[in-house]
């Protein structure tokens, strides 16, 4: 049976590795918000896909939090079988780690409205939710909305008759769909702005030039400008915020000069050729957990997502001379059990760290039959008092 085991993961690996051979991925960094596939040839339990956290982070069975946002794919396998093997959890590990990009699916819209373009398709988009995007004009009628899907065929919707189902004024959008707007006064479906949705007729096709989105958008990427475009309209054109991004914190470098732009209010700020904006990765909140007992500076720490145990021990000043290490309590809010944690089999690599929740209190005993106050005599600030206080008993009048 184990070698059939063996044989059936060589093929495994043999076909992913077929598939991935020639990716135009394999030197992208890994952001948060990505999807990671992980194959161990000698651990099949850790084979499946992992979600990169807001923090750069994958939680991995025996090893915990491991970061690996700003690596390649090749960089990320390294690292994790490095920690696998000088962890002691395997002897040998051979780790291949691949990002999944997922096909981008797009809906287009064009027309008699303000903001001609594409975007891209989600689950459960509807006609209203493009409504929003593409800046209807005062003479677009919206009772003659035609939408065109990518097997031919077309529907014409009257989004104004509301007494109708929904799915008959506000339909389902699928994958491929172009919604086609027209003016009240003419039947005429309007000029297509061709396949570049950054070109209008009247662009001169000598004049063109480049904005750079990078950062959490979900199409960072190089778009063609168009006179009068602004912030917004660029964040429609690249697909709008990951689910990482601080709308909050966009940079605009333009001439070497940079300067930070707010939302909404400068949704409206007018970009030029050769700009470059950047979303920045939302910043995850502090929280805390209470280390208490024999540490050397116990109290409340500040974590982040994925924070391990043997972390919190460090940032605490490390145990004290007779800690029970075997004997660790970690204590969560609510009705779950206390778990006891024996730190020398962390340490030993014999079960892997234990990652940190917002709110929990890590006890530290003293030594068997003592008290913390009796396992700090051994910092010698304490052994110079207790020793005054001695000498003044038995000396003091």
């Amino acid at each position: 049976m184990k070698l059939r085991a063996v044989i059936l993961m060589i093929l495994l690996l043999a076909g992913l590795s077929a598939s991935w051979a020639g990716s135009p991925v394999q030197n992208t960094k890994i952001k948060a918000g990505d999807t990671v596939t992980l194959v161990c040839t000698e651990e099949p339990s850790l084979n499946r896909d992992y979600k990169v956290t807001a923090d750069g982070l994958i939680l991995v069975d025996f090893l915990g939090a491991v970061q690996i946002a700003g690596l390649t794919e090749d960089e990320a396998a390294a690292k994790i079988k490095k920690q696998l093997e000088d962890e002691k959890i395997l002897r040998k590990a051979t780790i291949m780690v691949r990002l999944a990009r997922p096909e981008v699916k797009m809906v287009k819209f064009s027309g008699a409205v303000g903001l001609q373009a594409e975007t891209p398709w989600r689950d459960g988009m509807r006609l209203s939710d493009l409504l929003a995007l593409c800046e209807p004009l005062p003479d677009t009628d919206l009772s003659r909305i035609t939408i065109k899907s990518t097997g031919g065929a077309s529907v014409t919707v009257d989004h104004t008759n509301k007494a109708t189902p929904a799915d008959a004024h506000n339909p389902l959008l699928k994958p491929g769909d172009e919604v086609v707007f027209v003016k009240r006064a003419s039947t005429n479906p309007g000029t297509n702005p061709g396949t570049n949705p950054g070109t209008t007729p009247t662009q001169p096709s000598n004049d063109v030039s480049k904005i750079v989105v990078t950062g959490e958008v979900l199409l960072p990427g190089n778009y063609d400008f168009v006179a009068g475009m602004t912030v917004r309209e660029i964040l429609v054109r690249s697909g709008g915020f990951t689910a990482a991004a601080d709308p909050g914190r966009l940079t605009l470098e333009r001439d070497g000069t940079k300067r930070e732009l707010r939302l909404p209010a400068d949704s409206s700020f007018m970009l030029r050729g050769g700009d470059i904006l950047s979303i920045s990765t939302r910043q995850a909140p502090k929280v805390t957990v209470a280390i208490e007992g024999a540490v050397r500076r116990p109290g409340r720490l500040e974590i982040t997502e994925g924070m391990r145990l043997s972390d919190a021990i460090q940032m605490a000043g490390g145990f004290v001379k007779g800690a029970r290490v075997d004997r660790i309590r970690i204590l969560t809010p609510g009705n779950e059990k206390p778990r006891e944690v024996n730190f020398n089999d962390i340490e030993l690599g014999y079960t892997g760290d234990i990652i940190l929740r917002p709110g929990q209190t890590v006890e530290v005993p003293g030594p068997r039959g003592g008290s913390q106050v009796q396992a700090s005599i051994e910092d010698p600030r304490v052994r110079t008092a207790a020793g005054a206080l001695v000498l003044l008993f038995l000396f003091g009048s």
